[in-house]
């Protein structure tokens, strides 16, 4: 049965009067009673929420008084509607100024009641200022993060828990091709191919089931129907109660990256002319190629060629010619090789050739031969042919060397020894290179310390007249005293200091202590007008000091400085830098003219013809080499090339110098077919600056 409660009482109702007197006081809803567009009652907090007395409020002011202009109008017709029966309730919110002007915004409850008999509103106030403060800020945050979000250009998105998507980017849906109505609530199952669905399903799973961070590539297709490669970055977030509300995503599009990546890798491993690997790639490639032979005990053949002549095809032809040999000697060279085994261009004209597997020579001969044999046909350069050679050295591992270094040493070492055999050849590196390289290497550092400990000095060999038998010229010999070795010859050193860059300074040296020799010379034994010539020392002078260095500048300068004629001195040089017409050679050559330097070719006869030269350059000496002077009294060749060296230089109004002289015999002959000077042993071995002084003083005056 019901609970039958019992009637109220006088004193329980004073009791709820108490209570509902209490609610009015409670310090966070304001309590109003509306009756004839006037407050007649208003409860404490009421006035505090608008800053003012309860009496001033319900004496002196109405609603119209307190409510913004903006909101009057929706004020009045909501208190309208309830004082005239057209609506019970009403609920709306207002601006309103607090008496110190202070703007804040209110919400208001009220509903049609009877005061004193008559219609009137009663309603409750709560101040919101601070809720729609936040909530403004909230919308604004939203919307700066939409608007980032939008603005990002990687695609983005967000998916629930199932992995249904939430929301996206305007990339987002430009990268799947689905407007984004066709994507929000739908699952990848839904926007994708099964095979790719399934991947992305997974690696979702995997996050939700360990909630983190989530980081991995991936080739996907995209809307342009190209396969794209990408990074997707996820990480989960959660929901209030801590549990995973979902994840969020960017993709990260790195096609062009990898790309660049790829390029970059080529250009740093492959040679751009040929598409051979380089020598980066071949130093990887041979370091793993030792490594599976140490763990197969197998044997490797590293084979180095170098292609004979090819600075001839570019100095004459020109280098899109050379490019072009290049790039076909790359393809005949591969043409000869395995499908195992790797060719390399190390740079230039030289080509490394990896022949893992082979341990016997007639394999490797087989290949060799047949890649000298393929280079050495024509080359069709355009409208041109052009001939080349190989020298190839070969080396094996482990026999020789085990680290990829000592290998391409050897093997250099090697190629070196078949262009000194001849050239078109192959030659295996033996221990014995390896002690000449040594040897080599040391003779270089020692030659770097030679002429700052005095080890160097020069020596001169009297050249005489051969018709009054004076002395009228010598040759400035260079000569190295090395403090254990004893003497090294000129030919020994000479080629080191080219390759090791130090001729310029050898030869500044050599160029002021003969200027000072000659000058002693003229100052010992001053000529008269009545001499044949005047003294001249001439001065050896390698092709590099004309290619580049400051050497030539010195002589000029040295013999300014001392006020020396410059026929006192000639330079000696060889028919084959007069074949090189580089500017630059031309340039010296007629800076020593101009000075009045005598210039002298070496060894002429042996060499390239250089006849339309001595036509073209102001040349004043010409000198027979000694293989044609030793047996011109036994070979009438010899006798006949001598003769027609001597006729050709006095016609073209040269003189003529023949070294070698041995006998008296030799001088006779070249006496008689009119050469000017002679020198060799027969007049005096070279010999140091004093010694050379004292030769002088033994000639009658």
């Amino acid at each position: 049965m019901p609970t039958v409660l019992p009637p109220l009482s006088e004193d329980l109702i004073r009791e709820a009067d108490g209570l509902f007197l209490g609610l009015l006081r409670n310090a966070l809803v304001g309590v109003y009673i509306i009756q004839d567009d006037l407050f007649r009652y208003v409860s404490p907090r009421f006035a505090e929420i608008l800053g003012r007395s309860q009496e001033e409020i319900c004496r002196q002011l109405g609603p119209d008084d307190l409510i913004d202009a903006r909101d009057r109008e929706t004020m009045r017709r909501a208190v309208a509607d309830r004082i005239d029966g057209r609506s019970e309730a009403a609920h709306y919110s207002f601006r309103v100024e607090r008496a110190d002007g202070t703007p804040i915004e209110a919400e208001v409850f009220g509903m049609r009641t009877e005061f004193g008999g008559r219609p009137a509103i009663i309603g409750m106030i709560v101040d919101i200022t601070g809720r729609r403060a936040a909530e403004r800020a909230a919308r604004e945050q939203l919307n700066f993060v939409s608007q980032l979000v939008e603005a990002i250009p990687s695609p983005l998105f967000h998916k629930d828990e199932h992995g249904r998507y939430l929301g996206c980017n305007k990339a987002f849906e430009v990268f799947v091709g689905r407007p984004r109505d066709e994507i929000i609530g739908r699952t990848v199952f839904e926007l994708y191919a099964p095979a790719a669905a399934t991947r992305y399903h997974a690696a979702d799973q995997a996050l939700f089931d360990t909630p983190g961070v989530q980081t991995y590539e991936a080739n996907v297709p995209a809307a342009d129907g190209v396969a794209h490669d990408v990074i997707f970055n996820k990480a989960t977030y959660l929901k209030a109660d801590g549990s995973v509300g979902g994840l969020v995503g960017v993709i990260t599009d790195i096609t062009e990256r990898k790309r660049s990546e790829a390029l970059i890798w080529m250009q740093a491993n492959y040679d751009p002319l040929t598409g051979l690997p380089n020598r980066r790639l071949l130093g990887d490639r041979l370091t793993e190629t030792l490594k599976r032979a140490q763990r197969t005990c197998d044997c490797v053949a590293v084979l180095f060629i170098d292609l004979d002549r090819f600075k001839e095809i570019n100095d004459t032809l020109g280098h899109e010619a050379g490019d072009r040999l290049l790039v076909e000697a790359a393809r005949r060279i591969v043409a000869c090789v395995r499908e195992s085994d790797t060719v390399a261009r190390q740079g230039g004209d030289e080509f490394t050739v990896l022949l893992p597997g082979l341990s016997e020579r007639a394999p490797i001969e087989r290949i060799a031969e047949g890649i000298i044999d393929a280079l050495c046909q024509p080359f069709q350069l355009g409208t041109d042919i052009g001939y080349v050679s190989a020298s190839i050295g070969i080396t094996l591992c482990p026999q020789d060397a085990e680290t990829p270094a000592d290998i391409l040493r050897n093997a250099d070492q090697a190629m070196y020894a078949a262009k000194a055999g001849g050239r078109n050849r192959f030659s295996y590196f033996s221990p014995a290179m390896q002690q000449r390289a040594m040897q080599h290497l040391q003779l270089g550092k020692d030659l770097r310390k030679a002429l700052a400990r005095g080890e160097l000095s020069l020596h001169y060999q009297p050249i005489l007249h051969l018709a009054s038998g004076r002395v009228r010229k010598a040759e400035a010999l260079l000569r190295w005293a090395h403090p254990e070795r004893g003497n090294i010859p000129p030919g020994e050193f000479i080629p080191v200091a080219e390759e090791l860059g130090l001729i310029d300074a050898i030869g500044s040296w050599v160029f002021e202590q003969a200027t000072a020799t000659i000058q002693r010379w003229r100052t010992l034994w001053p000529a008269d007008a009545a001499e044949l010539s005047p003294q001249q020392i001439t001065i050896n002078a390698s092709p590099r000091q004309f290619a580049k260095g400051s050497s030539l500048d010195v002589l000029l300068q040295r013999v300014d400085a001392l006020g020396l004629p410059g026929r006192c001195i000639a330079v000696e040089i060889t028919e084959g830098l007069l074949l090189d017409e580089h500017p630059a050679v031309t340039a010296q050559l007629t800076r020593l003219a101009a000075a009045g330097i005598q210039i002298a070719i070496d060894d002429f006869g042996t060499g390239y013809s250089a006849m339309s030269y001595l036509k073209r350059m102001d040349i004043d000496t010409l000198k027979i080499d000694r293989s044609f002077v030793r047996d011109l009294t036994t070979d009438p060749s010899d006798l006949a090339i001598a003769e027609a060296i001597i006729a050709m230089a006095h016609k073209l109004d040269i003189n003529v110098v023949a070294e070698g002289i041995e006998t008296d015999a030799q001088r006779q002959r070249l006496a008689d077919a009119g050469c000017d000077f002679g020198q060799g042993y027969l007049f005096s071995p070279p010999l140091p600056e004093d010694a050379f002084f004292a030769y002088l003083a033994t000639e009658p005056r």
